[in-house]
């Protein structure tokens, strides 16, 4: 049996869930480094050369299908990108980070809605530009905040989309997330109905996907092209 799935009874006769002894967490508000990425917490003010750089990425994106299911419309000006990081989008208690890879800014993404008290916390607001989809240092940003979470004492990581955002449907289970079901008519986004899939991993889990996700991120893992030999599915 699953151990979340574990029971006992009460005083009463009653049926219900494991106890835990479960300690407040605390959130990241550090860096994390990893072998192809790292993520810089925004802790502030960001300066002219970062905002310089992430804006290049943001004005040169070829494919502007990658704000659709964004809460947010593409940034109009480096300024007013400048200005929604600074202010972490409006994501109220989030915690946000700036992808770097190869010392340039390719991205961001960000700890949502954290739930301290239940050891529960959401990675969101993917903006992964078009220079870093598809690539290694896009799976070791989940590894690096996965890990780092799980460390921390999460019991419970969460991944949630439009439902009708079939890539990050697809990217959440290939990153080993579980598919827990469909929150009907949850919000309304842009002047459209959403309805919100959710996904999680649980603590039970990490261990065996830590060790697949390290595998996988293994140098051994891609030839001189840096092209994966094996998919991150093959490890499963």
């Amino acid at each position: 049996m699953k151990h979340y799935l574990k029971t006992q009874q009460n005083q009463f006769g009653q049926t219900v869930g494991f106890a835990i002894d479960h300690q407040p967490n605390q959130l990241i508000k550090t860096n994390l480094d990893g072998q192809y990425v790292k993520l810089i917490h925004i802790a502030g003010e960001i300066s002219d050369q970062a905002a310089n750089q992430i804006w290049d990425a943001v004005a040169t994106e070829k494919d502007a299908a990658c704000w659709t299911y964004l809460p947010y419309a593409a940034p109009q000006s480096q300024f007013l990108l400048k200005q929604d990081l600074q202010n972490l989008f409006g994501f109220i208690g989030s915690t946000h980070f700036l992808i770097e890879i190869d010392g340039e800014l390719q991205g961001w993404i960000a700890l949502l809605n954290p739930r301290l008290e239940q050891g529960a916390i959401e990675i969101g607001n993917v903006y992964f530009s078009h220079r870093m989809k598809k690539s290694k240092a896009s799976t070791e940003v989940i590894f690096l905040l996965l890990q780092r979470c799980f460390a921390h004492g999460f019991r419970r990581i969460e991944w949630k989309c439009d439902d009708c955002n079939a890539p990050s449907k697809a990217a959440a289970l290939r990153f080993g997330f579980q598919y827990e079901g469909l929150f009907r008519q949850d919000r309304m986004t842009k002047g459209h109905n959403r309805n919100t899939a959710w996904f999680s991993i649980i603590d039970e889990e990490w261990p065996d996907l830590e060790k697949i996700y390290q595998q996988w991120l293994s140098p051994d893992n891609f030839d001189a092209q840096g092209f994966q030999k094996q998919r991150l599915s093959d490890f499963f």
